[in-house]
């Protein structure tokens, strides 16, 4: 018995040893400390990304430049990735909701509703959430060419005191 516990200690080690040593060397490594929700200053505002962003990721959004875009809401389609509870209990007016982990059931009913030849901004709740990224990511593969992420999302938007709509949401395929 004594035998087979040190067996399991040794490649418990041995195992972290490895990692540790892969990780420290290797190129691209793994950060030590988790970095939720990286900041880089951007006019004044700040461009907020998750740590999981990509480089060929669609452009991230400061605040000032979602309500920007909001102002100009006949050339931009806000596209709300959460799920319908959420959508109710406050969304950015005019926004279309195509929740991204329930995307097969809404898809056919909102495809029409999203021109290719628009800007589309997807946002969810806010810098915890990151179906907004993922939405935006499966938009850009089916051709919608100007994409980009309100990674701020609701939250900040509220924070902002920008207005929040409380409407009901509409039925999948709908």
């Amino acid at each position: 018995m004594n035998r087979l516990c040190a067996q399991i200690v040794f490649f418990i080690i041995t195992a972290t040893v490895l990692a540790v040593g892969r990780n420290t060397l290797a190129p691209g490594k793994i950060a030590w400390i988790w970095e939720w929700g990286k900041t880089a200053a951007v006019e004044g505002d700040s461009v907020i990304r998750p740590a999981s962003a990509e480089p060929n990721d669609p452009p991230f959004l400061t605040f000032s430049q979602a309500s920007a875009l909001y102002d100009d809401s006949g050339n931009v389609i806000f596209v709300d990735a959460r799920y319908a509870e959420d959508y109710e209990t406050g969304h950015i007016p005019g926004s279309v909701l195509l929740p991204f982990e329930l995307f097969d059931d809404y898809w056919a009913g909102v495809e029409p509703r999203l021109p290719k030849d628009k800007k589309i901004v997807t946002y969810c709740s806010g810098e915890d959430c990151e179906l907004s990224l993922f939405l935006a990511r499966i938009l850009r593969d089916k051709g919608y060419p100007d994409i980009a992420i309100f990674y701020g999302g609701a939250l900040k938007w509220q924070e902002n005191h920008m207005p929040m709509d409380t409407s009901k949401a509409p039925p999948p395929g709908a």
